[in-house]
C-alpha cells in the first residue's frame, strides 16, 4: 500500500455567514442568513480531501480561540476529513467572521469583521526554524494572499523564510487572492507577493487580482512576471476563461470544459486551486491539472457557499 502524501494549508477560516436558500430568502421584507465556515485556504482544504483524500492526508494551520464558535469550527474541519493536529490555540481570541451578498450573475460582495481573530496569531512568537520544522514534513505547503495579510510584519516574515528554507524539499504554492482592505498599501502588498513568489513552486493568480495591483491583465505576461519573481510555475486564470500556464517546459492553455451560468462564485478558485496543485502534487502534468481545476470549479459554483454542501458533491473523473 502506497504512503498518502501530506498536505499543509495555512491560513484563516472564519464564520460565513450566506444567503439562504432560494425561496426562504427573505422574511418580512428582511434577508435571511445561514451560517457555515469557510475562507480561502480552508475551501481549498476541503475540497483537497473530498478529491484526492485517499491519496492525501490534508492538514490545516491556522489559530483558534476556545469559544464555543472556535470548538466548532475545529469539528468541521474533523467533520470534513482535514487534520487538526497543528491549530495554534490563541487564548481570548475568535475566530472572524464574513457575510456575502450575491446579485443576478452569482457575483458576490463581501463584509468581514475580522480586526481580533485568532488566525493573525497563528505563529505568534514562533521563530524561522520553528515554523520550518513544522512546514518541512509535508509534501505540499499552500497558503494565500489574505494568509500573508492578516498576520503581523514578524510573522509574515518568518513563514516566507521558513518557506524559503524549504524550497526544493516540499512543494510550496501561493494564491495571491489579493483584499485591499487587509493591506496597508499596494507597495507593501506588491512586495510581499513578489516575495511569496520567490519562494513558490506554483503560483496561481487571478488576472483581476494581478490587474488590481499592477495594471496589467495580459495572461501572458503575467505569467512571465511571476516567474520572473522566482516562481517556478504560474498558473493564471482569468474568470470562466482558458487558465495559461508557464514553467520552463513551456506555455500550456487549458480551456474550461463549459461555459456556465454560476449560482456562487464564492468557491470557485479555492476549489480551482484545490484541483490545480492536488493533480501537480500526485505527479500529474499541468494540462491534467488544469482539466481537473477547472472540473471542480465548474461543480462548485452551481451551488451557494464557499464549501457546498456534500450532499451535492462528488468527486470529478480523471479524463
Amino acid at each position: 500500500m502506497n504512503k498518502k502524501i501530506k498536505i499543509a494549508s495555512i491560513g484563516e477560516s472564519m464564520i460565513e455567514l450566506a444567503p439562504a436558500k432560494i425561496g426562504n430568502a427573505t422574511n418580512g421584507g428582511m434577508k435571511l442568513f445561514q451560517q457555515a465556515f469557510a475562507g480561502d485556504t480552508f475551501n481549498s482544504a476541503a475540497y483537497l480531501v473530498r478529491q484526492f483524500g485517499t491519496q492525501a492526508d490534508v492538514f490545516y494551520i491556522t489559530g483558534l480561540g476556545s469559544d464555543v464558535q472556535s470548538q466548532n469550527m475545529r469539528q468541521r474541519f474533523v467533520d470534513e476529513g482535514i487534520n487538526v493536529d497543528h491549530i495554534t490555540l490563541v487564548e481570548g481570541k475568535n475566530p472572524g467572521l464574513y457575510m456575502i451578498e450575491n446579485d443576478e450573475t452569482g457575483e458576490r460582495t463581501f463584509h468581514y469583521w475580522r480586526n481580533d481573530a485568532a488566525a493573525k496569531q497563528m505563529f505568534g512568537g514562533w521563530s524561522v526554524e520553528k515554523i520550518a520544522a513544522l512546514l518541512s514534513q509535508f509534501d505540499l505547503v499552500y497558503f494565500s494572499g489574505i494568509t500573508l495579510a492578516i498576520l503581523d510584519e514578524t510573522q509574515r516574515s518568518n513563514l516566507l523564510a521558513a518557506l524559503g528554507t524549504l524550497k526544493g524539499k516540499v512543494m510550496v504554492a501561493f494564491d495571491p487572492n489579493y483584499r485591499p482592505a487587509l493591506w496597508p498599501d499596494k507597495d507593501i502588498c506588491r512586495a510581499t507577493f513578489k516575495s511569496a513568489a520567490a519562494v513558490s513552486d506554483c503560483a496561481l493568480v487571478g488576472c483581476e487580482d494581478h490587474a488590481a495591483l499592477w495594471s496589467e491583465s495580459d495572461a501572458d505576461i503575467i505569467a512571465k512576471q511571476w516567474c520572473s519573481w522566482g516562481a517556478g510555475e504560474a498558473v493564471i486564470k482569468s474568470g470562466d476563461d482558458s487558465c495559461i500556464i508557464l514553467n520552463e517546459e513551456g506555455r500550456t492553455e487549458v480551456s474550461p470544459p463549459e461555459k456556465l451560468k454560476p449560482v456562487d462564485t464564492t468557491g470557485a478558485g479555492d476549489s480551482f486551486a484545490a484541483g490545480y496543485i492536488g493533480m501537480r502534487i500526485l505527479g500529474k502534468n499541468v494540462e491534467e491539472a488544469a482539466h481537473m481545476a477547472h472540473a471542480i470549479a465548474a461543480k462548485v459554483i452551481m451551488h451557494p457557499g464557499g464549501v457546498i454542501d456534500k450532499s451535492v458533491w462528488s468527486p470529478v473523473e480523471e479524463e
